[in-house]
């Protein structure tokens, strides 16, 4: 495992070419919206804007995945120059449009299929604590006490050593399941990508395979949390400085390439042999 860790570095540094439509994605959402919020008003407006969305990105998450899975094997392959490793690195783009004629549809349906897992999760998390844990407080109380940073704190000044214990049972509640749904969901990219093209079946599958390699994937889940808490503890000083910003942000995408590579050479690794992976050999 950690000799995987050590090569998904390799990978991710021999290809980070991969940040590049990763960043303009970013970036051409966030514009879509700043654009939204300025103009969508109507409720045909928005379900517009969310049928814009989730196409857009089901297109981006089809060939982008598809990059990533190619961009390991070229990171595998062994060149004599430099430049055939650099020509076969910048065909990498040539693999989205074909990315996302294969695996549109596919993302289109895990982004429905997640979307609606969270949303049930959510029902879950809510439906048991109320009935376990209890309310802490009131809507009006939490409305006002978001007024003002002032009357947040003054908020939670005030709350009784019962409501404390009953917050913090609320927060382990949610953290709970959001760790949960993260560590069952994690292979389920992997899956669809290497394995099998239908979202339902693949998450099922996914799912099995997490818990048939449980110490494995445990250990991979442990290292891939302890990372994500680094760069959201940098994260929390990125806008006390314009540069340091620029410096964390960079290291948030580098993070992203390295969590899905990652990922992806850990399925490879564990559920496709030689005689198996002829997609990625392709």
């Amino acid at each position: 495992m950690f000799k995987l860790f050590k090569n998904a570095f390799k990978i991710a540094n021999d290809c980070i070419i991969l940040a590049i439509p990763l960043v303009l994605f970013m970036w051409i959402l966030s514009f879509y919206f700043a654009f939204s919020n300025a103009v969508v008003n109507m409720p045909a407006e928005i379900i517009l804007a969310f049928v814009t969305v989730l196409f857009m990105t089901g297109a981006f998450l089809s060939g982008w995945f598809y990059m990533v899975q190619k961009a390991i094997h070229v990171s595998s392959q062994v060149y004599v120059i430099d430049e055939d490793r650099a020509k076969a690195t910048m065909n990498l783009f040539k693999e989205i449009p074909y990315g996302i004629g294969k695996y549109f549809l596919s993302f289109i349906g895990f982004i429905i299929i997640f979307l609606t897992l969270v949303f049930l999760a959510g029902i879950f998390v809510y439906k048991f604590g109320i009935n376990h844990i209890g309310n802490v407080f009131t809507q009006e109380q939490i409305a006002a006490a978001l007024s003002s940073s002032a009357d947040f704190k003054n908020f939670i000044d005030s709350l009784t050593l019962e409501q404390l214990v009953k917050l913090n049972l609320w927060n382990f509640l949610i953290m709970g399941t959001m760790t949960f749904l993260s560590y069952i969901l994690m292979l389920w990219v992997p899956e669809i990508i290497y394995s099998t093209i239908n979202p339902i079946t693949a998450l099922f599958k996914s799912i099995k395979k997490v818990f048939v390699k449980f110490p494995k994937t445990v250990l991979l889940f442990i290292y891939l949390s302890i990372l994500n808490l680094i760069v959201s503890f940098l994260s929390t000083f990125a806008l006390l400085n314009p540069l340091l910003y620029i410096m964390v942000m960079v290291i948030y995408f580098y993070f992203i390439i390295y969590f899905v590579v990652l990922l992806f050479s850990f399925y490879e690794q564990e559920f496709s042999g030689n005689d198996k992976n002829e997609d990625v050999k392709a």
